[in-house]
């Protein structure tokens, strides 16, 4: 008999979920990734995830929202004052906080979200160590 651990299951259920992702990226937003190939795309969406579940989210909606943000804003937009301040609110659901990213943040908050770090240099740590996990900075 085959034997499948709850770690196994859970790798492939987020290994579903990144896919399900992907492929909301390369429909949604084709212009912007299109030269990305295609297993980085992978990895920056799985990065993308784990970053957005930090911030509490749980909805795939909610973390394809997330990423999206992180790959076309900023990948450090939700560090912007502001920003960190509307995702952090507990008392808020998770649907409302991204409506408030829409409603709430000044254009002023995303013009900084925007340029809250280099965003090649953050991408390139990022593949770098998605690539080779043992590697050093």
């Amino acid at each position: 008999m085959l034997l499948v651990t709850k770690n196994q299951r859970r790798d492939a259920g987020f290994s579903a979920f990144v896919d399900r992702i992907v492929r909301h990226m390369n429909l949604h937003y084709r212009r912007d990734v299109m030269l990305i190939p295609p297993d980085v795309l992978r990895r920056r969406v799985a990065h993308c995830i784990v970053k957005g579940r930090e911030r509490g989210f749980t909805f795939e909606r909610s973390l394809a929202v997330f990423t999206a943000h992180m790959m076309l804003i900023n990948p450090r937009f939700h560090e912007q004052s502001a920003i960190t301040r509307l995702l952090a609110d507990g008392s808020l659901p998770e649907q409302e906080r991204l409506e408030g990213l829409v409603g709430e943040i000044s254009p002023r908050a995303w013009d900084e979200a925007e340029a809250m770090c280099d965003a090649a240099e953050y991408w390139r740590i990022v593949d770098r160590e998605m690539a080779d996990p043992g590697s050093e900075e």
